[in-house]
This record gives C-alpha cells, sequence and structure tokens, in this order.
C-alpha cells in the first residue's frame, strides 16, 4: 500500500502513544491524536460501505486512546476515483454522522480528495482529535468562511474550517479549499487555473483574516493539483506572495471532488500566547 499523504500538521505536546496508523501527543492543556491511513474491514465491499466501515474504524482507533468520535476536530477522506462515487461517500458520512449525533454539536473540517492508496479500498481516512485534560483546557469550534457559503448547504458534510484553543495556543484549521462563486456552490473560473488558485487563496486568507491572522501564520499546508503541469501558476502565484511561508508549499497530483475544480489547498496557521 502506498503510504498515506504527507499531512503537513504539526502536533502540539510531546508524543505519548504510538500505533500503527497514529499518533498521541501531550501537552500542559490537552491530548491530541492524529490518525493517518485507516480503511474499511472488506476492500471488496461497494464504496458506501466501505466509507462507513472505515468511519467506524477511526472510532474504534480512537477508543483505543481513550478519546471518542466527538472529540474530532478534522478529517481527511482520501477516495480512489472519487469522481465516480462521490455521491456515495457523503451518504455514508451522513449515516455515520447522524447515528453519531454529530450534527447536533460539531461537524468536522475536512479534506475529501481523489487519491488511491493502492492496497484495494476504495478510501481511507485520516482524522486530528483534542480531548482538554481538564474542563475548558481545550475547546475547538467550526467557522464560517466569509467568502464562501456552508458546505453543509450543498450536502456536503464538513466545516469550512475550525479554531482549536488552548490557554498556550490557538489554531485555525482551514478545510480543502477550492475556487467556488461567492454565495454560492458554483465553480468559478472554469478552465484558469491563475484565477482558481488566486480565488481559493483569498478565500483562505480571509478566514485567517477573521480571527487575526494572515497568511504568514500558516504552520502546515498540502496543496492538490489537477495536473502536474499546475506547479509552474503555484509557483508564480508563490512568487507574487512572499508573506506565504514557501516551506509549506509543498502540492500532490490528485483529483478535487468535482472535475472543474483544478485547485486544492488545505492549511493550518498558529499562534501562540
Amino acid at each position: 500500500m502506498r503510504p498515506f499523504p504527507d499531512i503537513e500538521f504539526t502536533m502540539p505536546g510531546e508524543e505519548v502513544a504510538r500505533t500503527s496508523y497514529g499518533v498521541v501527543t501531550q501537552d500542559d492543556w490537552g491530548r491530541y491524536a492524529l490518525l493517518k491511513g485507516v480503511g474499511p474491514d472488506d476492500a471488496s465491499a461497494p464504496g458506501l460501505d466501505q466509507t462507513y466501515s472505515a468511519f467506524v474504524n477511526v472510532e474504534r482507533e480512537l477508543e483505543a486512546f481513550g478519546m471518542d468520535f466527538p472529540d474530532v476536530v478534522r478529517t481527511w477522506l482520501y477516495a480512489d476515483r472519487i469522481l465516480d462515487w462521490y455521491a456515495d461517500l457523503n451518504k455514508a458520512r451522513d449515516r455515520f454522522f447522524t447515528e453519531r449525533g454529530v450534527y447536533d454539536r460539531y461537524v468536522p473540517a475536512s479534506t475529501g480528495i481523489g487519491w488511491s492508496a493502492g492496497g484495494g479500498a476504495k478510501i481511507v481516512l485520516g482524522a486530528f482529535a483534542a480531548q482538554a485534560l481538564r474542563p475548558g483546557a481545550v475547546e475547538f469550534e467550526a467557522l464560517p468562511s466569509p467568502l464562501q457559503c456552508p458546505a453543509l448547504e450543498y450536502g456536503s458534510s464538513f466545516s469550512r474550517a475550525a479554531e482549536v484553543r488552548t490557554p498556550g495556543w490557538r489554531r485555525v484549521l482551514v478545510s480543502g479549499t477550492a475556487s467556488i462563486e461567492p454565495e454560492s456552490h458554483d465553480v468559478a473560473h472554469v478552465g484558469d487555473i491563475d484565477r482558481q488558485i488566486d480565488c481559493t487563496m483569498k478565500a483562505v486568507a480571509a478566514i485567517y483574516e477573521s480571527r487575526g491572522m494572515s497568511l504568514s501564520d500558516v504552520t502546515g499546508a498540502l496543496v492538490y493539483l489537477k495536473e502536474e503541469s499546475f506547479t509552474e501558476p503555484w509557483e508564480r502565484w508563490l512568487d507574487a506572495h512572499p508573506e506565504y511561508p514557501r516551506d509549506h508549499s509543498r502540492a500532490i497530483v490528485a483529483d478535487v471532488c468535482r472535475p472543474e475544480w483544478l485547485f486544492e489547498i488545505e492549511s493550518d496557521a498558529t499562534t501562540w500566547k
């Protein structure tokens, strides 16, 4: 199986536990788990069933750390040929979220990308979870995007972004973000990679600005490009925006969940108190 994509995600605190799928760290305020590459029980099952099974296995893995799905702040969904069965992926996620009461409290931020782990499964998941060591020491909430409508409005069950707060640091996690028209879910700038990058990055910057941050605060990111040739326009954008940390500009070639999207980025930014 190919390795799970290297999500550039710095974990708070010091490592206290590790399994084949994840690592647990701890600081003065909380415990944190990062899982990668969690798949379904049966890789020959239909995609809908594989997706549901993979979410159950994320839940089981967290339970081994003394955590539960309500502790999940963010997820990653890597689906083989995502454009062929994205509707079923959403149905399975909706079923799991409904059964677990996710819609009644907090819907995680997320990325959904077309990428194969090469092991036969149609989907593998990742997750970041946070649990306070004492009441109120770690808090998180969903954030809106000032320039994009909520994904829940068009049937995709994730929050545009999330903020995690402790007495020592604050982190804003931006979900996988692509180019959409303001106040709608239509793809913006179809066929124009430069304008899609610019539109997307303005949306990401607006989320950070809404929380008193900027692109210069980015501490981790991963870029998804429809084609290898789109590396050049991404590099042009970076050249024109020296405030963005180039260390966090790594890109992989992958399908986004709509065929017209040529570019997507996920990122997080951190400030310390």
